[in-house]
């Protein structure tokens, strides 16, 4: 695939950055990635790459558009609800970048059938809103070896983190088990601002971008957490498991019961 004068002109202020030209484009042309989850993270990261030029992208999610998810997920309108958000994601895409092949994908994604569906891609963007499909996500992607970009959001705090295969800890060295079905207040109960899942967004589109073309990306073993409340950033250090179940030297499968986001602490090796 080369690209024509139409995407030169349309990438061109990517195209002019010092360290970002026709081969990288090229790389993202050639990218293949999924994104799980088409809510409120999975709008700006599923958007900014798009934009950005990545040549096939499946957003797999198997929810419908509600009223209240229009507080921050961007690609819906009133006239959505009740759609499936996946499949009209994609459609919005489509228009925005007719060079890029976008496919919704109206599918739950389980423990089971994670690990078929996650295969052959060059990364993953984990916009999931619950334990059970992060951790098989996280699961499926470190037996079949391709980086996850994570993403969590809840109240005012945001957390990202990008996992690498065998070079980095992954999302169960981070939080090896999840807690307790009621212990963690659900985004319903809970609440979240829409603003933060697009910052959390864009940190994983900007990480995943940086990482087709072959950049140095800035969250390996690292969990940055932001906080909206004072508006601090700042990065944990983590540490990757040998005796992960996922992707330590033996895999062992283990499936977590349905529960919403995550407000735990993690494993970590101080502060930065």
């Amino acid at each position: 695939m080369t690209m024509d004068l139409e995407e030169i002109k349309r990438y061109s202020r990517q195209l002019v950055l010092p360290d970002f030209g026709t081969v990288e484009q090229q790389k993202l042309k050639e990218a293949k990635i999924a994104i799980t989850g088409a809510g409120g993270l999975g709008c700006p990261t599923a958007t900014y790459l798009t934009l950005a030029g990545v040549g096939k992208i499946d957003i797999i999610d198997m929810d419908s558009v509600d009223l209240t998810n229009l507080n921050r997920q961007f690609l819906y309108s009133p006239e959505d609800i009740g759609n499936a958000k996946a499949e009209r994601a994609a459609q919005v895409l489509r228009n925005l970048n007719p060079t890029v092949e976008i496919n919704g994908i109206n599918k739950k994604i389980t423990y089971d059938n994670a690990f078929k569906i996650l295969k052959g891609y060059d990364a993953v963007v984990d916009g999931t809103d619950n334990f059970s499909v992060r951790y098989a996500v996280n699961d499926a992607c470190m037996v079949n070896k391709i980086p996850v970009f994570h993403g969590a959001v809840l109240m005012y705090e945001g957390r990202a983190t990008s996992i690498i295969p065998e070079k980095t800890a992954c999302f169960r060295c981070i939080f090896p088990e999840a807690p307790p079905q009621g212990l963690v207040p659900t985004c319903r109960e809970a609440g979240v601002i829409g603003s933060m899942t697009g910052l959390i967004g864009s940190i994983q589109a900007m990480e995943t971008v940086r990482y087709i073309v072959g950049h140095k990306i800035g969250l390996l073993n690292r969990l940055l957490i932001v906080n909206a409340d004072t508006m601090d950033f700042y990065k944990v250090k983590i540490v990757r498991r040998e005796d992960c179940t996922a992707c330590g030297s033996t895999f062992v499968p283990k499936p977590v019961d349905e529960v919403c986001e995550i407000s735990v602490e993690p494993k970590v090796k101080g502060d930065e």
